[in-house]
């Protein structure tokens, strides 16, 4: 009976002893949370005796920590980003409606010709087509990354749609003393996409071309090892960071004098994304090269 009473309080002085061991871990731990939280250090909770359930709690404890920091980084960054997109865009629309309103002033304040109204109207309309432009390509682009449905797809000729894209912009290479030149390795080729959105990537590169490339616009639409159209023209800027092209508001033209958002190439890798295709950029021996790949082709491209 000695024995077993023995046996008894060992085991009773033992659980005791656990039970101290771990309340006095479960402190330690409160308490290092605390100093964590209040500091907002990168430590994690640690121990040494632990083991067992207490060991999984610290694991477990230290896995939301990691990623309660890794949030409130990507947090910090999107507020970042947002307060320069809030920058830019109060900037980019700042300017043409500026530029408008002090041409209003002086048609209001000063007694001028019927021809010299007549040309600072033009000018005022043209500023405020741009910031009509602004306005759409900022909602456009609001829109793009907010919407979570897929896009509507239809059977279409991405052949005849290329065609179109070019025609639009033929006129405004011509009186440039520039062209676009079509290369294509069929007279179909059919996909299944969304025109609209397809039609905005293409547009929004020949105009990019446009405004930032020099010489012709070389096209070329391959379909024999998946689809791939490649946009190609001299580089007209040298400082052009191809590894932030598709960024948002990125543009080299850092004073933002020339009007450009900075959201054309931004829309086109956000609309070719969600037509689950990829879009990237090459500089090279003066040459800029922007490649769109998309799924295809369909067993009706010939």
């Amino acid at each position: 009976m000695a024995a077993v009473i023995g046996i008894l309080a060992f085991a009773v002085a033992v659980l005791l002893f656990l039970l101290l061991f771990h309340r006095s871990e479960m402190k330690h731990i409160s308490r290092q949370l605390g100093e964590i939280m209040d500091r907002d250090t990168n430590e994690l909770v640690h121990t040494v005796g632990a083991g067992g359930a207490d060991r999984e709690l610290i694991n477990a404890v230290n896995d939301v920590l990691e990623k309660m920091r890794r949030e409130g980084i990507a947090y910090r960054k999107k507020r970042h980003d947002l307060e320069m997109m809030i920058t830019n865009i109060s900037h980019d629309l700042r300017t043409p409606l500026t530029s408008a309103m002090g041409y209003v002033g002086l048609l209001r304040e000063r007694e001028i010709s019927r021809e010299e109204q007549a040309r600072e109207l033009v000018i005022v309309e043209q500023r405020l087509l741009r910031l009509e432009e602004l306005i759409n390509s900022f909602f456009e682009f609001s829109k793009s990354i907010t919407e979570d449905h897929k896009p509507e797809m239809e059977p279409l000729n991405l052949t005849a749609l290329l065609e179109e894209a070019i025609a639009h912009y033929y006129d405004d290479y011509c009186e440039r003393g520039r062209r676009i030149l079509f290369e294509k390795d069929g007279t179909k080729c059919m996909v299944s996409s969304n025109r609209n959105m397809l039609m905005r990537v293409f547009e929004n590169l020949i105009g990019n071309g446009l405004k930032h490339g020099e010489g012709s616009l070389f096209v070329d639409l391959s379909s024999s090892d998946g689809i791939r159209i490649r946009f190609s023209n001299a580089a007209g800027e040298e400082n052009m960071d191809v590894t932030h092209l598709f960024d948002e508001f990125y543009t080299t033209d850092i004073s933002r004098s020339r009007g450009n958002t900075g959201l054309g190439l931004a829309i086109a890798r956000q609309f070719t994304q969600l037509l689950g295709g990829r879009i990237s950029a090459q500089s090279r021996d003066g040459m800029f090269t922007v490649t769109v790949e998309l799924p295809g082709p369909s067993a009706e491209s010939r």
